[in-house]
């Protein structure tokens, strides 16, 4: 199924908005694998990846339907589902640690198989010619915020605009916290490096 496009995203939701349940079954059809790929990762559990998933759509259904309960409002220029659904199952994941007190967001085996098909490309990006596996372990070192911003970044290939609106910062912060992660990840790396080396 190829992407929607901006004006395309616009009429679904406000199809959606409308109680269109076709229209909100071609957003699941879409977006589903995305977002349970995205939950997995952050998750390592793919029980709880499903339900959190499920849990999304669902609350999506819901913030698209209520919007028709506000018609001042409208709906916003900015608001688009993919973003939307993303921004929901992220904070819904980020309910799920609170509850279970866990901090800590992992990266699991799969992000592997996900950056091997890109590995070319990021290391062109990030000047990185460890193995896959190798920088995974790193990424996990990192901060919360800068592994989830290299998530989205990397691994759902998601537009800066995007990941800004996911994150509720600016495209300029969102573009300065990439830049932040690379840098950090790149220095991390390099330092290992070192240590490995002087071990030898």
């Amino acid at each position: 199924m190829k992407p929607f496009t901006g004006l395309e995203e616009k009429l679904l939701m406000k199809r959606v908005v409308l109680g269109d349940k076709e229209a909100f079954a071609e957003v699941y059809d879409f977006y589903v694998v995305k977002i349970f790929r995205f939950v997995y990762l952050k998750t390592n559990s793919k029980e709880v990846a499903e339900d959190i998933t499920s849990e999304a759509f669902m609350k999506c259904w819901k913030h698209i339907r209520a919007l028709q309960e506000k018609p001042k409002e409208g709906i916003s220029d900015h608001e688009t589902i993919g973003p939307l659904l993303y921004t929901i199952a992220r904070n819904t994941v980020i309910d799920y640690y609170r509850k279970k007190n866990e901090d800590h967001v992992g990266i699991s085996e799969e992000m592997k198989d996900r950056i091997a098909d890109k590995r070319q490309n990021i290391s062109e990006k990030l000047i990185i010619k460890q193995e896959v596996e190798y920088i995974i372990n790193v990424i996990k070192e990192l901060r919360d915020e800068y592994q989830e911003v290299l998530l989205l970044k990397f691994v759902e290939d998601l537009p800066n605009g995007e990941i800004s609106q996911i994150t509720g910062k600016s495209e300029g912060s969102t573009r300065v916290l990439i830049h932040r992660a690379l840098k950090s990840l790149e220095k991390a790396l390099n330092t290992k490096e070192n240590i490995r080396n002087s071990k030898k």
